[in-house]
């Protein structure tokens, strides 16, 4: 397993190619982003399975363990998810970490 940064571009008025930017998951890693509070993640679902998009919430709230967020992705659909309020989903470095259970294309990008 390996832990591996995204790299987050930044929607522009003149388009952002979220395929020709997008990274292939490799479901054994551990993916991780840099968030401002205005990151995005696009999933490109073309696997013949629904995939569950594991975002990790490191934070507590009075001491208790807030639950890890996950979604469902439908085969052949494309969905964007976030944004992520930093006070939930960044761990101490202003990353979120999110894992997946099926192979599926993702790009993260900023407004």
């Amino acid at each position: 397993m390996a832990d591996v940064t995204l790299t987050v571009y930044d929607a522009a008025r003149a388009g952002l190619d979220l395929t020709g930017n997008k990274t292939t998951i490799v479901t054994a890693n551990d993916y991780y982003f840099h968030n401002n509070g205005k990151t995005l993640l696009h999933v490109a679902n073309a696997t013949g399975s629904t995939v569950t998009v594991t975002i990790v919430t490191p934070n507590t709230v009075d001491g208790l363990a807030i639950t890890d967020r996950t979604a469902t992705l439908a085969t052949a659909k494309q969905g964007v998810f976030g944004p992520f309020p930093p006070g939930i989903y960044n761990d101490s470095d202003a990353l979120v970490h999110v894992t997946f259970d099926q192979t599926v294309d993702v790009t993260a990008f900023r407004l």
